[in-house]
Parts: C-alpha cells; sequence; structure tokens
C-alpha cells in the first residue's frame, strides 16, 4: 500500500475549468456534519444519503458528485487514537457502513468523478495528507479541490462554479487552507464552547444542553433555553400548583354543599351559594389562588426579561455566524456576497482568476439554509443555488399570547443538481421529506396550537423544490 508521503499527490490540481459532456448530471452535496464524538454527532440521515448515492449512481450517463464542504465534521472530534486519523474513525462507524458503502460504489462506477472541496468544519482534509489518503485508499473520493468550475461542451459560455461559502463569511474564513493553525473565530465556537458544554448533557428533566447545536438560527441559542426553562415551569405549576389547587377547590365545594344541604332541613340550597358553609375554608383558596397568579406573574416578566438581554448578548458575539439573521433562505452575509459578485468583476474567494459576471451557476452551502434564486444582471439572470444540508434543526414555531417561541425539530435534507437540457442549463433543488421526532409538554403544545408545521407522510419520495435556467441576453 502506498503511504501518503509516497504518493506524489497534493491536496489537489491546480485550478481549472473542465469540460462536460453533455449527458453529465452534477449533483451537489454539502454540510452532512458526518462524525463528531459521542454526544456531538448531529448526522442523522445515513440511509437517506445513501439512498441518495444509489439513485446518482444509476444515472444513464457520466456523473460528477461534487461534496461542497462540511461534508465530514472534524471539530467535533477531539482526540485521535494512534494509527487512525478523523476521517478513517469516521468511515469505520458501523452506523455509517452502508452510507459509505454507497458512495464507494458510485465512485466506482464507470463515468463518475467525486470530487471534495472543503468548508471550514472539514478544513483538515485540504492540511492533512493522511486523511486525503484515507478517503482515496478507501475509494471515497477522486479528487480534492478548493472550488469547482465546469462547462457543458454544447454551451460552452455557461460557467457552473462551486465553493463552500464560508469564505462569504468573515467568522468563518480561513485565510490559509494549508495551515493547520489558521483557524477562524467560527472554529472556536464549535471546540472551546459548543464541545465543551454538549458533555454536559441534561440540565434537568427538559434541557438538554446536547440539542444546542440544532438550533437554527444560532442566535435563538438563549430563546431555546429560556423557552425550554419556561415552559417546563409553567408545566410544573400546573401539576403541582394548579391541578391539585382544582382538585382540591373542587372537593371543598362538594362537601361544602353536602353540609349546607343537610343543615337547611327542607329549604333548596343552590350549589353555587354553598360556598358560604365554609367561608374560612373559601378565604384560604382565594389566597392562595392569588398568591399563585402573582408567582406566575413575576417568573414571566423574569423570563422575558432575561430572554431578552440574553438574545441581545448572544445577538453581538454571533451576528456574523451562519443563519443569524433569520429563518429566511437568503438572508445573511454568505447570499449577499455571492450575489454581489454575480453582477461584477470581482473574483470568488477560492478562484482569484475568475470574474463574477462569467459565472451563471453558483452553488454554495455553509448556512444551512437550502434556496434557489434568479438573480437579474446586465446581461440576463444568473441562478444562486445553496445546497442546504443533511441535518435535523431546532426550528422557532412563533407562540401564542406573546410566551417565548417553541422550537420544533424538522430535517432539512437538501442536495442540488445542474444539467444540460438541449442547450440550456437546468439547475434544481432537491428535497428529501423525512418527519423529525418531537417530544412536546402540553403547555407547549397549547402555546402553538394550530401552528405547528405538518409533519411530511413516512417513507415520502424526494422533490424538486425549485427549479432554474441561467440566461445571457444575446
Amino acid at each position: 500500500m502506498t503511504r501518503p508521503s509516497e504518493a506524489g499527490e497534493g491536496a489537489g490540481p491546480p485550478a481549472g475549468t473542465r469540460t462536460l459532456r453533455d449527458d453529465t448530471l452534477v449533483v451537489f452535496v454539502s454540510d452532512a456534519h458526518i462524525g463528531g464524538d459521542p454526544g456531538q454527532d448531529y448526522f442523522e440521515s445515513p440511509e437517506e444519503l445513501a439512498a441518495l448515492f444509489g439513485e446518482v449512481s444509476g444515472h444513464d450517463g457520466p456523473v460528477e458528485l461534487v461534496l461542497a464542504g462540511d461534508f465530514f465534521d472534524f471539530l467535533k472530534i477531539g482526540e485521535v487514537p494512534a494509527g487512525e486519523n478523523r476521517a478513517s474513525m469516521t468511515i469505520s462507524r458501523p452506523e455509517y457502513r452502508r452510507l459509505f458503502s454507497a458512495l464507494r460504489s458510485l465512485a466506482g462506477g464507470p463515468d463518475r468523478r467525486v470530487l471534495y472541496l472543503p468548508g471550514n468544519h472539514d478544513a483538515e482534509v485540504w492540511w492533512n495528507e493522511e486523511i486525503r489518503y484515507t478517503l482515496r485508499d478507501e475509494g471515497l473520493v477522486d479528487e480534492f479541490a478548493l472550488s469547482y468550475a465546469a462547462r457543458f461542451g454544447s454551451a460552452p459560455e455557461g460557467l457552473i462554479y462551486c465553493e463552500h461559502g464560508n469564505q462569504f463569511d468573515p467568522a468563518n474564513t480561513i485565510t490559509d487552507y494549508e495551515d493547520p493553525l489558521d483557524t477562524p473565530f467560527g472554529d472556536h465556537i464549535v471546540t472551546d464552547v459548543v464541545r465543551r458544554i454538549a458533555p454536559a448533557g441534561r440540565i434537568g428533566r427538559d434541557l438538554d444542553l446536547r440539542d444546542m447545536g440544532m438550533v437554527y438560527p444560532v442566535v435563538g441559542i438563549p430563546e431555546w433555553v429560556a423557552g425550554r426553562v419556561f415552559y417546563d415551569l409553567l408545566s410544573r405549576v400546573a401539576t403541582y400548583l394548579l391541578l391539585p389547587l382544582l382538585v382540591g377547590y373542587a372537593a371543598y365545594r362538594i362537601v361544602a354543599y353536602g353540609i349546607a344541604v343537610s343543615s337547611s332541613g327542607s329549604r333548596a340550597v343552590s350549589f353555587w351559594d354553598s360556598y358560604a358553609t365554609l367561608p374560612v375554608v373559601q378565604a384560604v383558596f382565594g389566597e392562595v389562588a392569588w398568591d399563585g397568579l402573582l408567582l406566575v406573574t413575576v417568573l414571566v416578566l423574569f423570563f422575558l426579561a432575561v430572554r431578552r438581554a440574553a438574545t441581545r448578548t448572544i445577538s453581538s458575539v454571533t451576528s456574523r455566524l451562519p443563519g443569524e439573521a433569520s429563518n429566511a433562505p437568503r438572508t445573511g452575509s454568505s447570499a449577499d456576497g455571492i450575489e454581489a459578485l454575480l453582477g461584477s468583476d470581482g473574483h470568488p474567494p477560492q478562484r482569484r482568476d475568475l470574474p463574477g459576471r462569467e459565472i451563471d451557476v453558483f452553488v454554495s452551502g455553509h448556512t444551512h439554509a437550502p434556496a434557489l434564486s434568479r438573480i437579474p444582471r446586465e446581461a440576463g439572470e444568473a441562478v444562486v443555488i445553496n445546497s442546504g444540508c443533511w441535518l435535523r434543526q431546532l426550528r422557532p414555531v412563533p407562540a401564542r399570547f406573546g410566551g417565548p417561541p417553541v422550537y420544533v425539530s424538522e430535517f432539512v435534507q437538501t442536495h442540488a443538481r445542474v444539467y444540460l437540457e438541449g442547450t440550456e442549463i437546468r439547475t434544481e433543488l432537491w428535497r428529501h421529506p423525512k418527519p423529525a421526532p418531537r417530544s412536546l409538554r402540553a403547555t407547549e403544545r397549547l402555546a402553538v396550537l394550530g401552528r405547528l408545521p405538518a409533519q411530511p407522510d413516512p417513507g415520502a419520495e424526494p422533490r424538486i423544490s425549485a427549479r432554474g435556467t441561467p440566461s445571457r441576453d444575446r
């Protein structure tokens, strides 16, 4: 077996633009974030991703599979045993055996090529020769590059370009992918904050810090924590205060009515007026109810104040992290930067010799927010695609009565496709529906009654969610 030092291969070839056969299908997959120490691996869709690789393998024509960054998540893996690396550790996990077998079959097929573009969570692919050797030796990857550019033979004017997208995000920009010590601010959020907090696990009955990395957008983490505590408190108040109080009061009224009937002789007694039979007990219940109402009011105001202060604090820290602005697919610095680039003579961060005006289809990932947009410019329209991710996210659902939002699980499993039809380039964004586990308290269900997003049917087939065709004025 050839050792890495003998392979004579660098991280990837010089940047270039390949010419594709007209029947080629180009598939872009990003942000699966496969791997991690126990309790920190958020990837839950190996069967679905394996099914995608199997389906793509059956395409009648050449296939280019571009793993467009953060396919692995090496930032979530701490210590590595001797003789292993973060890629080999992940590939050998039994729950991923079928996934990597499907990828291996795809890569080994005729007219198939798998290209790996590093992102910010798997930048080690670029500087760690051992990892590249492992991926090649396992038959999973054919080529490594910082970017991807291609044209179809019959449509040479249409340029397809892809890079991960983190270079448009100041908090996650890597200046030198060759330097293991070049770690942007976002890396430290994962390695020094998330990876250290997550092992704390469950705090109390319903707050599991291991779920923190699933909260989307990132700025919602304090709101998620406050909401979990808030609704847990309401549940406890209802269970241990309000319910016993109601049961006790009902029992008291029944007893009071019985006493009133027995002492009234033949005179009719109203059930609703019978409380006067035991006025002292009635007064005690009134005091308890009033005190309980004050307690709930104070706690509600306290949590609303804490939530507001925490949200402002974390917003100032994470304002540049992906997905921070809102849940709208196209918000954030990455999408804005790409859109501006396509109408200028500027160059993509990972391809300094390529003017933005020449790019007709720009594919990226990074933000975990799948989207396909048509961008008007002076000479027609370009298409911008965010290939999304393969993760379960906790997304906020607005609560009624101004309460904290309820964070609900939702699988976001997407990929992008580009192919030639006639002389036109077709782009597609695909979604892979999958119902997500939801464990909500009764108080949370009441707070979002009628607002919970519908779950996809089990076994629902992948579908195209958006299409676009770039154009140039002739």
